[in-house]
């Protein structure tokens, strides 16, 4: 009995890290449809002129995640470029939790 509970709680265990691991990357994917794409298109490649395309910006992508934290919400110009992403991508309702999400969506998204 004893060994069949371990086994119970080990499934239980490991479908609620597939479920809450699945949510995360529903909910930053979200996200970034919903205050990114309409700048960088839903596949990165930059949707305007002007606009990072983030599947060939990759150094971008290669900060460090409080790097790349500070640069969102600070707002990023590239240089040379004619547009600036504006702080928090124009969203200042974005925590910094959903901003480390998109971090987290870019780079396994784009990142390849």
């Amino acid at each position: 009995m004893v060994n069949i509970l371990n086994y119970f709680r080990i499934a239980i265990g490991i479908y609620v890290v597939f479920t809450v691991t699945a949510y995360a990357d529903i909910n930053s994917e979200k996200i970034y449809m919903k205050n990114c794409m309409v700048c960088h298109a839903d596949d990165g490649s930059g949707a305007m002129p002007g606009v990072a395309d983030l599947t060939e910006s990759r150094e971008w992508l290669t900060l460090s995640e409080s790097q790349l934290l500070t640069r969102l919400k600070k707002g990023i110009q590239k240089p040379g470029a004619t547009v600036t992403m504006p702080p928090k991508g124009g969203n200042p309702d974005l925590t910094d939790n959903e901003l480390k999400a998109v971090i987290n969506y870019m780079r396994k998204t784009f990142f390849k």
